[in-house]
């Protein structure tokens, strides 16, 4: 039988080639040590093209390829069949017991079995092949089947198997490694450890153990090294797999990698999977631009429908998962049966980090006055990853002041000045001039090994604040929350509003026991409401960066979509990406375009998106952490029910400044911008002159523009390139109020109305 690997046109070639190979044997077997001729590709071309009318049709190119493809492959064989004739020989050298008689009868009948093959008869092309004239044999006996000496088949080489994987659990992480993650392992042993550990109690009780446990949360929150951990925690047989890997090209292969998989499990059983990143494989299937990922899902499901304890002598297969998007998994994977248990793995809060940062830093020494909780407070939104490479960067820094070090006593070892350039090595020319990348590796290279010890070795608050500055967090480089550089050194003015903002979110944010201890636990949300250009949105900015939370920007049309849900939807993820991130302020700039007033006038998907809203700010799905802050311009066209207590309840309007705030806000501008200039009389008496009457934050930032232009227009034609009285009066005859006084009334009149 040609090999299976075989097909098409060197499958015929084979047998063909095979067919000449049998002639050639018994024309010669007469001859003693007759070994089987060599054919060349040019002899069998010429063989087929004379015998064979369907491959003599075949171009000459592919078919000499196909005939040096099989001649090849015969070669091998040939050796394989010569190593084991050889070991057959070495085996009938030693003494044998004597064959029994129905051990003779069986040779016998064996003998039977060879097929002669007179009837085919031997083509006269052999002759052209081999260089001599062929023989035919017509004795009923010849065969072209090999035997062993007992009359039996030789055995047929045996196909390469690959070496079983290694299924015990890690052994160099451990639960005990892991930190801030409390909640999931309490998750983990509930539903699984205690299955697994007393499966008879379990059966006994008919007690339905979780076949599917699904971690999820943003990169680098830690799924995978928990899966780890707990697996080598456990102590059963571990697979781990990356979905994409069970992915094939051909139709049905990948069908049949996880139908593998779940066998290997079932036969180690008890035993636990490991699936990462699982939604690269487990789409919706409504989505799904191929049959092909449809099957997927529905073997994926199948399989684990398959795995009853009952179906496995009382043991377990449990499968984790871990994605970074539930959402776009199917959702008859996550129903109860499959993976009925899931776990969130957001952004660590600051009692996480400080716990995460502990257990990293467990082997490091640490200087005295390291404090734990301070760079957990500094380090909001940061996930196990980004701790980690803050771990990294303060131990560089470190490090780096170690080689600073070395390299000043180098320096001084040799009478060299260390701010110079010069070398070290006595083989280069000292009038060379060396960088000072080099003559820090020179020195580093001339410095003894005992001249760095550990103790000089030690982390202090210092690396780690340094470090905290130069690594950015993995969810501020996805688009989830960042901490604003806005702070209150940015904002002139609106002392009332900020006293009101302290209480309101800043406080129960930093010192939240005073809260709770009062009855104050659900966070209050906030509506800033006034004339265009008064610093609402920078006033929610300095918040955050006051109280250090996390903070996530809304644009109120952004929200928004034409098709049906899609609005709704972008609303609970918002909310959804600000509890994963609490403590987080999130804020909702034009919140008059999101929740219209629903007075019947309005479209459907308006209320739709006003009632979800709703339902979010009502904490249904505990909004805990989160602190809602609105802003806009148009209050009265607000839903009023969004403004009702323990929702928007605290309503803070935001004026037009007097002359003071103008003042105020006016030397702020420049003490932060431009800190060389100290001509603070004249700011004042531009904030206070009656021109600038109705002006808002804005138009004070804009005259200051427009000084500024006023200033290089006059520098180019004559006279000193600074801020001058004659540049601010420039700017007071361009600019005019933005908020027109009847504007301005109309907010005032809204107060009035009890709106504030």
């Amino acid at each position: 039988m040609p090999p299976k690997s075989l097909h098409g046109i060197d499958r015929d070639v084979y047998q063909i080639i095979r067919k000449l190979e049998d002639d050639h044997e018994r024309n010669n077997s007469d001859k003693d040590g007759s070994k089987p001729l060599k054919f060349t590709i040019s002899g069998v071309y010429d063989s087929i093209k004379r015998s064979n009318s369907s491959l003599g049709r075949l171009k000459k190119r592919p078919l000499e390829d196909s005939i040096e493809r099989v001649l090849r492959i015969r070669k091998e064989e040939r050796k394989e069949e010569d190593e084991e004739e050889a070991l057959e020989e070495a085996s009938m050298d030693s003494p044998k017991p004597k064959e029994r008689d129905y051990f003779m009868l069986n040779k016998q009948m064996t003998k039977s079995w060879d097929v002669p093959r007179n009837h085919l008869g031997t083509p006269p092309e052999a002759s052209n092949i081999c260089g001599t004239a062929p023989r035919v044999d017509t004795t009923a006996g010849s065969t072209t089947v090999e035997r062993q000496p007992n009359g039996e088949a030789r055995s047929k080489r045996r196909k390469y198997e690959k070496p079983k994987e290694d299924r015990t659990p890690p052994s160099d992480v451990s639960l005990l490694d892991l930190g801030g993650m409390d909640d999931a392992i309490r998750v983990l042993a509930e539903s699984v450890t205690f299955p697994m550990r007393f499966p008879e109690i379990c059966l006994e009780n008919d007690l339905e153990a979780t076949r599917g446990v699904l971690l999820h949360g943003p990169p680098g929150c830690g799924k995978t090294m928990l899966a780890n951990a707990y697996a080598a925690s456990l102590g059963v047989a571990y697979i781990p797999v990356s979905a994409p890997s069970l992915v094939a090209g051909m139709s049905g292969e990948s069908e049949k990698k996880i139908r593998e998989l779940y066998d290997e499990a079932k036969s180690l059983a008890p035993c636990l999977i490991f699936i990462d990143e699982i939604d690269a494989i487990m789409g919706k299937r409504e989505n799904a631009q191929r049959e092909m990922e449809k099957r997927i899902v529905a073997q994926m499901l199948t399989c684990m429908d398959d795995l009853a304890p009952q179906k496995l002598g009382g043991k377990f297969v449990v499968t984790l998962a871990a994605t970074n998007r539930p959402d776009s998994i199917d959702p008859a994977l996550r129903r109860a049966g499959r993976f009925n248990r899931e776990i969130s793995l957001g952004i660590p809060n600051e009692a996480s980090r400080e716990a995460i940062l502990r257990k990293m830093l467990c082997n490091s020494k640490v200087s005295s006055d390291f404090d734990y909780k301070l760079i957990a407070k500094r380090t909001p939104g940061f996930v196990g990853a980004d701790l980690k490479d803050v771990v990294s960067v303060a131990k560089n820094e470190m490090v780096r002041a170690t080689m600073s070090e070395l390299a000043y006593a180098g320096s001084e070892e040799m009478d060299l000045d260390p701010e110079l350039d010069v070398d070290l090595e006595p083989n280069v020319n000292p009038d060379q001039n060396i960088s000072p990348g080099l003559r820090l590796h020179l020195s580093i290279m001339s410095a003894p090994t005992e001249a760095v010890s550990k103790d000089k070795l030690m982390l202090t608050m210092e690396h780690m604040l340094s470090a905290i500055e130069k690594v950015q967090p993995s969810s501020k480089r996805e688009g989830f929350t960042t901490i604003p550089d806005t702070t209150w050194a940015h904002i002139g003015a609106l002392h009332d509003v900020r006293k009101q903002l302290m209480l309101s979110i800043v406080k129960p944010i930093q010192s939240p026991e005073r809260f709770i201890n009062k009855g104050l636990e659900a966070p209050s949300g906030v509506l800033l409401w006034g004339p265009p250009g008064c610093g609402k949105t920078l006033l929610a900015k300095a918040v955050a960066n006051e109280s250090k939370a996390n903070f996530i920007s809304v644009k109120g049309p952004e929200l928004l979509n034409k098709y049906v849900g899609e609005s709704e939807r972008s609303v609970r993820q918002v909310f959804s990406r600000a509890r994963s991130s609490a403590p987080c302020i999130l804020f909702f700039d034009e919140l008059d375009a999101l929740v219209p007033r629903r007075d019947g006038s309005g479209s459907d998907a308006s209320a739709r998106v006003v009632n979800q809203l709703l339902t979010e700010l009502d904490g249904i799905n505990s909004r805990l952490g989160v602190y809602v802050v609105g802003a806009t311009n148009r209050p009265d066209m607000i839903d009023p029910a969004i403004l009702r207590p323990g929702r928007l309840g605290t309503n803070i309007f935001v004026d037009l400044p007097d002359a003071d705030g103008r003042v105020d806000i006016l030397k702020t501008r420049m003490r932060r911008l431009l800190p060389s200039y100290t001509d603070h009389d004249t700011l004042e008496a531009v904030a206070r002159d009656p021109r600038c009457t109705g002006f808002s934050g804005a138009d004070i930032d804009n005259l200051h523009v427009a000084a500024g232009q006023a200033a290089v227009e006059r520098a180019d034609v004559s006279g000193p390139d600074v801020l001058t009285p004659e540049d601010w009066e420039a700017a007071l005859r361009k600019i005019k109020p933005s908020v027109s006084l009847g504007h301005s009334t109309k907010f005032r009149e809204l107060k009035d109305l009890g709106w504030d």
